[in-house]
């Protein structure tokens, strides 16, 4: 049985659709590397952005991107447990970014200028744009890969689902 589709392994359902497909790929692996956020920090992101959708299989999934035993488990389990923003062990550049991620999830229009400025005091400019980009991207990958899943578990029975 094969790991059930995720942010993590969408490309190879996408990759039919030829350059465009590409070239989303490459901007998801850029994700992981590149000078603001840390591959910890923003798989922190996406774990809060896949426990916001409610995505079980998300939340479930290995992240290659990050290395093993980089994410401690206790942050983990507050940021799943939705204690991320009140309690658990993450210092304040996490919680502002989480703080943004978490109502950028919810309703982006209601981004504060104090959460923005948070996140730029800890980012800076460049690294404030870039967590905006990046949510973007995650949060259209979880949602791709639901919407993939949903349409395989309601295909017609014999039908080649990918």
């Amino acid at each position: 049985m094969s790991a059930p589709l995720t942010s993590l392994n969408l490309d190879r359902q996408l990759a039919a659709a030829g350059s465009p497909a590409a070239t989303f790929a490459a901007l998801w692996d850029s994700l992981w590397d590149q000078p603001y956020l840390s591959a910890q920090l923003l798989e922190l992101c996406r774990l809060t952005l896949a426990r916001l959708h409610q995505d079980a299989a998300e939340l479930a999934a290995h992240n290659p991107h990050v290395p093993p035993g980089s994410l401690p488990q206790e942050q983990r389990a507050a940021l799943l447990a939705g204690a991320a923003l009140h309690r658990g062990p993450f210092s304040a550049v996490e919680r502002a970014i989480l703080d943004f991620a978490q109502t950028y999830a919810l309703d982006a229009q209601s981004l504060t200028d104090a959460q923005a400025a948070a996140v730029k005091q800890q980012l800076g400019e460049r690294g404030l744009v870039f967590l905006i980009e990046a949510l973007g991207c995650l949060d259209a990958r979880i949602r791709a890969a639901r919407c993939l899943r949903d349409l395989a578990r309601h295909a017609p029975a014999g039908t080649d689902d990918g």
